[in-house]
């Protein structure tokens, strides 16, 4: 039995969140609430053909078209264009992301969520040109009959972009999907994201090991890992993370999670979620 007063009892009744909090403040020097907000967030992503050749790659649904493992991080406002692979696409698309009006090694992220109308295999330029696009999704009553991508304005074929790394995020509607499947996320200048795990799957009965990573991009850095997970098909094929403590992840950082897999033709799922915390201070 622990004892009143003592060390474990009082680890025992810590917060973890506030202990996040603490450490923002001790670490970065901000003052954070997440109770001011009030909104978690759970970002999921799939990868539809991981392949041994393919290396490690972001889990979202661009990643099985060509040139497109990775996302080409810019640091300007050059994402500006959307199109269907499907000319009786015209539907409302919500599309989530961020402007940069810093620089690269400092960038100054700003959260902008717009909304346009598809019209079919043709280019519609955004409202406001993007640095980051985080998530897109059908706003009308008719899904979406083909695949839909937001990206650099760059040359189409039937409203496919002819070079994916200028693309930056796809609904696939051709496969019956709303909504962008995207394992990654910006956070803008006035928030930090507190992290306090994730999930991740094999979803084919295929004989491969995956060793996915969750990663962390500080302002004017590369990614790093902030946990790792290997899965084998063979065994069990979904877990969850967990993470105590959480993982900070600052303002005007990137955040993803990538797969890397010893078969071919394997997918995958992945997501994490956490707790918005708004700079107050």
């Amino acid at each position: 039995m622990v004892n009143q007063g003592s060390w474990e009892r009082r680890l025992y009744e810590v917060n973890p969140l506030a202990l996040a909090m603490r450490e923002v403040q001790t670490s970065y020097g901000d003052i954070i609430d997440p109770f001011k907000k009030g909104k978690s967030l759970l970002k999921f992503g799939k990868h539809l053909d991981l392949n041994t050749a393919d290396g490690r790659e972001t889990v979202w649904t661009l990643g099985s078209r060509a040139g497109a493992g990775n996302e080409t991080y810019v640091s300007t406002n050059i994402i500006d264009t959307v199109s269907s692979s499907s000319a009786s696409d015209t539907q409302s698309i919500t599309i989530e992301g961020h402007t940069n009006s810093g620089t690269a090694s400092n960038p100054i992220f700003n959260s902008v969520i717009q909304t346009v109308n598809l019209n079919g295999q043709n280019k519609v330029t955004l409202g406001t040109p993007l640095a980051r696009v985080s998530r897109a999704y059908d706003n009308d009553a008719v899904a979406f009959a083909g695949d839909v991508f937001v990206y650099e304005d760059t040359p189409i074929t039937a409203g496919v972009p002819d070079d994916f790394t200028k693309a930056h995020l796809e609904v696939r509607g051709t496969i019956g999907d709303t909504q962008s499947f995207k394992a990654s996320t910006t956070f803008s200048n006035t928030d930090y994201f507190i992290c306090t795990g994730g999930f991740v799957s094999i979803r084919r009965a295929q004989t491969a090991l995956v060793d996915f990573v969750l990663e962390v991009r500080r302002p004017g850095s590369v990614f790093r890992p902030v946990a790792r997970i290997d899965l084998n098909s063979s065994g069990v094929g979904a877990t969850q993370l967990n993470l105590f403590p959480y993982a900070i992840v600052p303002k005007n950082s990137d955040i993803r999670i990538t797969a890397e897999s010893t078969g071919n033709s394997v997918e995958v799922d992945a997501s994490f979620q956490g707790y918005l915390a708004e700079v107050i201070g």
